[in-house]
């Protein structure tokens, strides 16, 4: 929890339906939609909230690109203190890290054209395509080929939320963090927030930011609110309300290829999706509102009309729509309606019973003390040189040694167990890869005597599942992910015991 808690009330005291909102969780169960949290705030109180097991109310999550309406936020701090002007030239911050020849149309490029994402670039750059680059990302982004002039056609690009979050420090000598964990999440009460740190010491702007879902939905209310919190001005309302309104009408996705996000033109007609609009860094949304938005399912959505937040973590597949159809289908009409308060008791106890489906198989084989040993991998595209396991009634104990070190994450047979591990995934995991992370492992066995595990990642939208299979003294392991940028599955890994384990 935040070290300061939104107020609680029962959906019927604050004009919710408890029947509607049962009825939008129980569509997006049915629907196989991995929700991992979900929060409604009404007229001054949270009034649902679920936290599908092993998520929890206290735990941080990554909240992908909804980080870029944080960091419009650290912006708005040094609009409102008079030390920034949007009509400011990107160029004239980082005079020694630009190209030796400024072109025209970089040299015109303003600080309200990265707001607005109408950079002049022709090709966005996703967050996954500079993660683990070690060079400055301030003169990656200035040498882009700036083709078009700026502050016209809008392209999506992390890269431009990046270089909002070098502004904030070049301006104010501190990090976007920095500046509003002085000036918001303390005053607001807010609990442990985290992150990314990109070369340079900027934060990441686009992406990498960590809070629990209250945190998320107080980032909300806040804008709800006009920018003040308990009495307090923090955020001048001229800001919200310009922040927060359509900027720009003629928005389109392009497509993605998990690198970078292509213009209309070379999409193509099948491969780009029309948006509501854009503000500055928030999405328009239907009804008036506006939202943050994360891949994989990370949204914070804003609803002044109805004097509502929506708040919800999830790990969504990429483009996938539906959680949005089913909120407008059953949420929304569940606001401002006639309540019946015997229901407010039932949703409250359906809500707490929510959790991620278990693993599906035996929870024993006769094979278990076959795949007992250490295993040479044969090259691989991962660098994966040894591959141990360790297995018995209770657990299994997963051991893969890489560049990076060895890493192990246990798994338990029946019972989920949670550890921290180093284990590497950025490959499966939109180029993340924290030096250590909270997972929480599950076993089981096949039909045919394969073992499978299933590791939840409990901080970020990835879960992994992992297939070892034994043949003839081989071992293939086979992994995959729920969601990610690119590929969803890694090259089969082959190994040979190299020692026996002694029990």
């Amino acid at each position: 929890m935040t070290s300061l808690p939104l107020r609680r009330a029962l959906p019927g005291q604050q004009r919710v339906s408890a029947r509607g909102v049962r009825a939008f969780i129980e569509a997006v169960n049915a629907a196989g939609l991995e929700l991992h949290s979900f929060m409604l705030y009404r007229d001054g109180a949270v009034v649902a909230e679920a936290f599908w097991a092993p998520y929890r109310a206290d735990r941080l999550h990554v909240q992908h690109s909804a980080t870029k309406s944080w960091v419009c936020m650290a912006i708005g701090l040094l609009v409102d203190d008079g030390l920034l002007s949007l009509d400011a030239k990107v160029v004239g911050f980082f005079p020694a890290e630009c190209p030796a020849q400024v072109s025209e149309h970089l040299a015109a490029m303003t600080v309200r054209d990265l707001l607005t994402m109408r950079t002049g670039h022709r090709q966005g750059i996703s967050g996954g395509a500079w993660r683990g680059r070690s060079e400055s990302w301030v003169k990656l982004f200035l040498d882009e080929p700036v083709e078009d002039p700026p502050g016209q056609r809008f392209i999506y690009s992390s890269a431009s939320s990046f270089m909002l979050s070098a502004i904030v420090s070049a301006v104010s000598g501190q990090t976007a963090f920095e500046l509003c964990n002085t000036r918001i999440f303390q005053p607001m009460g807010m609990g442990r927030i985290e992150w990314d740190v990109a070369p340079g010491g900027y934060n990441t702007g686009g992406n990498g930011l960590s809070c629990c879902t209250e945190d998320l939905l107080k980032f909300g209310v806040l804008h709800l609110q006009q920018g003040q919190w308990a009495g307090q001005q923090l955020l001048s309302r001229q800001w919200v309300a310009d922040a927060t309104r359509g900027q720009v009408d003629d928005v389109w996705m392009g497509t993605f290829d998990g690198k970078r996000y292509l213009g209309r033109e070379e999409s193509g007609a099948a491969g780009i999706t029309r948006r509501e609009g854009y503000g500055y860094q928030w999405w328009m949304t239907r009804h008036g509102g506006y939202y943050a938005s994360g891949v994989f399912g990370q949204q914070c959505i804003v609803l002044p009309r109805q004097n509502a937040v929506i708040a919800f973590t999830a790990g969504l597949a990429l483009g996938d729509r539906r959680l949005h159809s089913l909120l407008w289908e059953h949420l929304f009409p569940a606001l401002d309606v006639a309540p019946d308060s015997a229901d407010d008791a039932a949703l409250a106890a359906y809500l707490a019973g929510q959790q991620r489906p278990c693993l599906n198989g035996a929870l024993s084989s006769p094979r278990l003390t076959a795949f007992n040993g250490t295993y040479s991998m044969t090259a691989n595209e991962d660098q994966v040189s040894q591959v141990r396991l360790v297995v018995d009634a209770d657990h299994c104990d997963f051991y893969l040694s890489d560049p990076r070190g060895t890493h192990c994450i246990r798994a338990g047979f029946g019972h989920p167990i949670e550890s921290l591990t180093s284990m590497t995934g950025h490959y499966l995991h939109h180029q993340y890869q924290p030096p250590i992370t909270p997972v929480v492992g599950q076993a089981a066995w096949t039909e045919d005597g394969a073992l499978i595990l299933n590791w939840q990642f409990v901080e970020t939208a990835f879960c992994d599942r992992v297939l070892c299979r034994l043949k003839h003294g081989t071992l293939y392991v086979d992994r995959s992910v729920n969601v990610n940028a690119g590929p969803l599955q890694r090259p089969t890994l082959t190994g040979h015991p190299l020692t026996a384990m002694q029990e």
